[in-house]
């Protein structure tokens, strides 16, 4: 491993944020665990800890309703108890393809928000943030056709994250307890999982290319501009342990 570790000292690396448009994304099995995220890493990445280099985190959940056509105010009572978050837009609202952002008002003791109908029917699509218990995780794994292995790097109820100041409360990673644990060899693929009873979408069902712009999932991370020899199988062996 020493030699891994030599070379990683050594290497060219330069800061950046994971985002969601660098991951393949999925709509998760409302109530089981569910991977909604994977990136396969295309060179060796390093994901940085502490308090210094927040993790932010919003996952939405997702629901959709009708207008009735006639040009009126109408209110929308969502499922999954809706909640103020201090770090992005509470509901972001749709109609149809065409985007218009927050609603004209909401009320998060009913679980409402109303919005100004257009002159015909239209879908509206909402992405709101829930305040549910609902566990997610980021994992690495080492997917192989004979064997792959995966190790949880963080993990939270996004009830409790989704409420708290993130600019003064920040989530963090803590990867501390061995000296491979924050390494993502080429190939490997970091993944987000989340436990929900709400459905988490990355688009609608409908095809008209929404997407939720409320959520946040940002990694802060190091990034090698090459392949580091030997780091795949020192990080395989060092999940093994």
């Amino acid at each position: 491993m020493s030699d891994v570790m030599d070379r990683l000292q050594e290497a060219s690396r330069r800061n950046t944020t994971l985002s969601p448009r660098q991951f393949e994304t999925e709509t998760n099995s409302q109530g089981s665990l569910s991977e909604i995220a994977t990136l396969v890493a295309d060179t060796a990445l390093a994901l940085r800890s502490g308090r210094s280099n927040p993790l932010r985190v919003a996952i939405p959940a997702y629901e959709s309703f009708t207008t009735a056509g006639d040009g009126s105010d109408q209110t929308f009572t969502v499922t999954h108890d809706l909640v103020e978050c201090p770090d992005t837009q509470d509901v972001a609202v749709w109609f149809d393809g065409d985007y218009q952002g927050s609603p004209q008002s909401i009320d998060h003791d009913a679980n409402e928000f109303t919005v100004s109908g257009p002159g015909s029917a239209v879908t509206v699509h909402a992405y709101y943030i829930s305040g549910k218990a609902a566990t997610f995780q980021l994992r690495k794994k080492t997917p192989s056709a004979k064997q792959s292995a995966s190790a949880k790097l963080y993990e939270a109820n996004l009830g409790l994250v989704h409420q708290a100041n993130q600019s003064e409360q920040p989530e963090f990673l803590s990867l501390d307890e061995s000296p491979l644990e924050r390494f993502i060899a080429s190939d490997m693929e970091l993944t987000a999982r989340i436990k929900a009873p709400y459905q988490v979408r990355w688009t609608d069902p409908d095809g008209d290319e929404t997407e939720p712009t409320n959520v946040l999932l940002q990694a802060p991370a190091q990034k090698a501009n090459g392949e580091i020899e030997g780091l795949r199988s020192a990080v395989s062996a060092d999940m093994g342990r």
